[in-house]
């Protein structure tokens, strides 16, 4: 649910570039920021009391705005074009981040770490594949927190909600320009 009122939000961000060689480049970017409703927000106290008090909430609203991921890092190493061949990994890291304005829910952190191979046979064909989720970790791609029943029958109740990361795949592709 999108609360209208103002917010004030404040950062920090590095972005980080470095090309040491003709085929090889490295990136760090990392960045902390801080986003607070300048009022108790008083739509997620409404939530909270949303049915008649049929769906407690451990909550009355506060002035967090719900979903801001605070520290973020993405990293990696490439290798671009060298004879051929080029190659990546990356790193992706997203803190965990209140679910509610009070604080009370709040997400875990999310660490993948993805990588790349491929080969250009010629001007028109390449070959390439995509590792994802080297580590194979279990994290949730995505949370949020509100009213949802496990079954149809089941009595509804305020929880996370998550979806998860996809397990470690291997993806391939055959590409030919035109």
């Amino acid at each position: 649910m999108a609360s209208e009122q103002p917010s004030n939000r404040y950062g920090l961000e590095s972005a980080n570039d470095y090309t040491p060689t003709q085929h090889l480049s490295v990136d760090f970017d990392v960045a902390d920021s801080r986003a607070q409703f300048t009022q108790t927000d008083p739509s997620d106290a409404a939530y909270t009391n949303r049915g008649g008090g049929q769906y407690p909430v451990q909550g009355t609203g506060g002035k967090l705005v719900p979903e801001a991921v605070r520290v973020v890092i993405s990293s990696g190493l490439t290798l671009h074009d060298y004879k051929g061949f080029t190659s990546t990994i990356r790193l992706r890291y997203f803190g965990p981040r209140d679910l509610t304005s009070d604080g009370v829910n709040r997400s875990t952190a999310t660490l993948l770490m993805n990588a790349e191979a491929g080969y250009q046979f010629s001007r028109r064909w390449s070959l390439s594949a995509d590792l994802l989720n080297l580590q194979n970790r279990r994290n949730d791609d995505i949370t949020y927190a509100y009213i949802s029943r496990i079954t149809p029958g089941a009595t509804p109740s305020f929880t996370n909600v998550f979806h998860p990361a996809e397990p470690f795949q291997v993806r391939l592709r055959l590409e030919r320009t035109f």
